[in-house]
């Protein structure tokens, strides 16, 4: 019996439920692997998504340099990227910041007062659409939501400052993580590799290699992608004239990391801007947004990261919701290229099964 291996995997499931809560029930036995996992999961996270945006330009000073060296002076370029972009970009970012911020009340009574006047109006049943919709009622929750929000992080600064301490110290070893990934990441998929048997091993570097073409094809095509989309953005914001322009459109970008959901999420601050200058802008706002989206989604997605990263719409909505609420924005953000690998490996353990790829 003990050889039926069916019998032999449901043990082992069986062994790693017992022993996992044998340890929830103690607690010193799991947490210090829970303190270990804290405190290295968003540092190896980071270092990976920054290997597949600057493994590229690694490989192309490889042609003529050593590993090594190549890794620094991709590393000296990023910093003067950085340099120029705090110098040139980031005080227009934090005046924009400080400004928007200081103008929300401001805002919020003033798309109040707007959506007051227009239930005011007898104009297309504007009020029985006012009263359906509450709009009113939504903006005061809204508002309150922030000032409630602002209260929490005046009360618990202490926390928040201890808690952002802890973060910038995890955060310090990413670029030690990045630089042996980037310099050794051909050898340690070897390494990996290298720990399965022989006649195994042809099979470890396909799906190695296929996983790892899966991540780069998300990884480089969905930066580029937040990128087009942020100067869609910043180019439509100014032509249409909109307060806050490269703020908002900082904020489209970097929204545009959590697929489908992200778009809408990042859109909110500049229509809430558009309809405190006017209601027309808040409106222009809108389709400019959209048209942005349709451009991102029916142009630029396709081009960059082409058919091979190609998943029904409604198994990632559902994903992305069921990571959110287990896991919150990490989750939402990581779902997408974790089911991409999952379906990498089960596609090669559904084609050794059916005999399509031999062992």
């Amino acid at each position: 019996m003990l050889k039926n291996k069916f019998f032999r995997i449901g043990a082992g499931i069986l062994l790693v439920f017992l022993i996992i809560y044998v340890g929830s029930q103690i607690e010193w036995v799991f947490y210090p692997l829970v303190v270990l996992f804290q405190t290295l999961f968003i540092p190896i996270i980071l270092a990976g998504f920054f290997y597949y945006l600057l493994r590229p330009v690694v490989k192309l000073f490889n042609k003529k340099l050593p590993a090594t060296l190549s890794v620094l002076i991709v590393y000296i370029i990023l910093i003067c990227l950085v340099i120029g972009f705090l110098v040139l970009i980031g005080p227009v970012l934090k005046k924009q910041l400080y400004s928007l911020l200081d103008s929300m009340p401001a805002i919020f009574a003033e798309i109040q007062k707007r959506l007051t006047n227009i239930k005011e109006m007898d104009f297309l049943q504007l009020e029985q659409v006012a009263e359906v919709l509450d709009l009113e009622h939504l903006f005061f929750e809204l508002g309150d939501l922030i000032n409630r929000l602002i209260r929490y992080f005046t009360a618990n600064i202490s926390n928040i400052v201890g808690q952002l301490a802890n973060t910038v110290l995890s955060l310090v070893i990413v670029p030690f993580i990045l630089f042996y990934l980037l310099r050794d990441g051909d050898r340690l998929g070897e390494s990996i590799i290298n720990l399965f048997r022989e006649d195994k091993r042809e099979l470890a570097r396909s799906i190695l290699s296929d996983i790892d073409q899966t991540l780069s094809a998300y990884i480089q095509g969905h930066g580029l992608v937040c990128l087009c989309v942020g100067l869609l953005c910043y180019i439509a914001f100014l032509v249409i004239g909109l307060d806050y322009a490269l703020l908002l459109a900082v904020i489209a970008g970097i929204t545009e990391i959590i697929p489908y959901f992200g778009p809408w999420l990042g859109s909110i601050p500049a229509v809430i801007v558009g309809l405190f200058q006017s209601m027309g802008k808040g409106i222009i706002v809108i389709i400019v947004i959209i048209i942005v989206q349709q451009i991102e989604s029916n142009f630029i997605t396709p081009q960059v990261i082409g058919k091979k990263m190609k998943m029904h719409p409604i198994v990632i909505m559902l994903l992305i919701l069921l990571a959110g609420r287990l896991v919150g924005l990490i989750g939402m953000i990581m779902v997408v290229p974790l089911y991409a690998v999952s379906r990498v490996v089960v596609s090669y353990v559904l084609g050794v099964k059916r005999g399509e790829i031999k062992m």
